[in-house]
């Protein structure tokens, strides 16, 4: 395995750091002692007291890109059946993480949900400093600068997982959206004891400022209830959907391998 992460150095040894319009770019050796390849998560889908479908969140990986190695993360949302003759959902969301720098490479989304849809694919040029939006039509949103180490929202939860927090902690990190940049504020007001069909975990609130569209059309706050320890697995998320309150419950989860890597910048 080392072998093959560390293959691609050169590669990256041989790009050239670019100055930024807006600040300096500096490469970054992210730890993460949280998740790898091989974790999946399952979760039920609860509107009120009916199921209504399921979720998955996985990691995947390393796969190459663009001569550098990223992690596959990929969220997914279906309603059941019986569901979807009321509100339908077949949400993807998929973000490619650098494996040693934890900042999108790519993300792609396409949601359905009732009558709305969306599909879009965002590709990051970290060192160049912008994104690019591939299937663009309009000139003035095919490109937009970025922020040094940007992330998507989906990207962003798991790099947040890495971090070390606790009760009253707020800390922000640097998103892309829908052609807007802005310093995603992560609050974490409270700890409580979570029972779930997967077991019953000790966790912590985490209460994130999202702008515009998050892993669903949300029309309101999101609510993610997290492990309180190194790994931050999620066991709990409650989002306000155009049906109303949904909520996001633990079923069970593999761990994966968290990768053992050695800093390729020093």
């Amino acid at each position: 395995m080392k072998f093959i992460l560390y293959a691609m150095l050169p590669v990256l040894a041989l790009q050239a750091a670019t100055v930024w319009d807006w600040g300096d770019y500096g490469r970054r050796f992210a730890v993460n002692r949280a998740w790898g390849p091989g974790e999946r998560c399952v979760f039920s889908v609860q509107y009120g007291i009916v199921r209504a479908g399921t979720a998955s969140l996985s990691v995947t990986g390393p796969e190459g890109m663009n001569g550098l190695l990223a992690y596959r993360i990929t969220a997914e949302a279906r309603s059941n059946p019986v569901f979807d003759k009321f509100f339908q959902v077949r949400d993807i969301n998929e973000s490619h993480l650098d494996i040693y720098q934890l900042h999108t490479l790519k993300y792609f989304k396409d949601l359905s949900e009732g009558s709305y849809a969306r599909r879009e694919e965002t590709l990051f040029h970290q060192e160049e400093g912008f994104a690019e939006y591939p299937d663009e039509t309009d000139p003035d949103k095919m490109e937009d600068p970025i922020p040094p180490h940007a992330l998507d929202v989906l990207g962003a939860f798991y790099y947040v997982r890495t971090l070390s927090f606790g009760v009253g902690d707020r800390f922000s990190i640097d998103v892309h959206v829908d052609n807007d940049n802005y310093p995603l504020w992560v609050d974490v007001p409270e700890a409580n004891t979570i029972r779930t069909p997967a077991g019953t975990f000790r966790c912590l609130l985490l209460k994130p400022e999202l702008r515009g569209e998050g892993i669903f059309k949300q029309e309101g706050e999101i609510f993610v209830w997290v492990t309180d320890d190194e790994r931050h697995m999620p066991v709990l998320l409650t989002a306000t959907l155009p049906i109303g309150e949904i909520s996001c419950l633990l079923e069970s989860c593999t761990p994966g391998a968290v990768l053992d890597l050695e800093n390729p910048f020093e």
